[in-house]
């Protein structure tokens, strides 16, 4: 008799986890076909837009040497000098891991490498390895392109 009331309420809990799971995807592919992500010309609008397309509260793009590349935030060179300092230790000790989430009170920090760049990201929830390197991916895109607009500027005065 306990064996079958503990299926039971195993049964439910499980069709009420996959229940759960369910709703939230919706949720989240309703939201997200509700907006549409267009870029401009203007390169820190792009970062806006990328920072709510990846559902992120801010990141930070640096190279090695803690110099920062890009910000949402405008700045960020604590953050940049920071983060780099703590992906190389951890990268020293164990070589190949590829990404590190830090749990904070505020929310999520995570460092990811891609294309010889450390991202930043900060966020309320972590992220997967392949949506960070989704972000990386776009933000490297980003980042060559305004590379070329600034060159084409250069070139024309």
């Amino acid at each position: 008799m306990f064996k079958k009331l503990a299926r039971k309420v195993a049964s439910k809990k499980q069709d009420d986890a996959k229940t759960g799971s369910v709703s939230q995807v919706e949720f989240l592919k309703d939201f997200l076909s509700k907006h549409n992500y267009i870029f401009s010309t203007d390169f820190g609008e792009n970062l806006e837009i990328l920072k709510k397309k990846h559902l992120v509260d801010d990141f930070v793009v640096t190279n090695f040497d803690g110099s920062v590349v890009a910000s949402s935030t405008g700045s960020g060179h604590s953050d940049g000098i920071m983060g780099t300092a703590m992906f190389s230790y951890i990268k020293s000790e164990i070589p190949d891991s590829e990404a590190v989430l830090i749990k904070r009170e505020e929310g999520w920090h995570m460092l990811f490498t891609l294309n010889k760049k450390v991202f930043i990201i900060k966020a309320g929830s972590e992220l997967s390895g392949i949506e960070l390197k989704a972000l990386a991916l776009e933000l490297s895109i980003l980042l060559e392109e305004n590379k070329e607009k600034v060159k084409a500027k250069k070139v024309a005065n």
